[in-house]
């Protein structure tokens, strides 16, 4: 099945699925750079106690996997819905 033998209501539901997925990534996307712009907010801030910028290069780590999830992710469901209509 092609996308051309789809009526208007199956492309419509094709379309808002792509939609769907690229707002996943966004999402995704953004936690992660609040988490990255939290931890340089944090060694910034925490110049006093030295013992506390694990918490800054924690958020670094968690803010990357975010964007490394959400990726991937995009790129998998992108995969199958293609794989579903080709």
């Amino acid at each position: 099945m092609t996308i051309e033998d789809l009526g208007l209501t199956d492309r419509l539901a094709l379309d808002r699925t792509h939609l769907a997925n690229q707002r996943t990534l966004l999402a995704y996307t953004r936690t992660g750079i609040y988490l990255i712009f939290t931890g340089l907010g944090l060694l910034h801030l925490i110049h006093i106690d030295r013992d506390l910028h694990w918490i800054a290069w924690l958020a670094f780590i968690l803010g990357g996997i975010s964007i490394l999830t959400g990726v991937i992710n995009y790129f998998r469901m992108k995969r199958k819905i293609n794989r579903l209509y080709k």
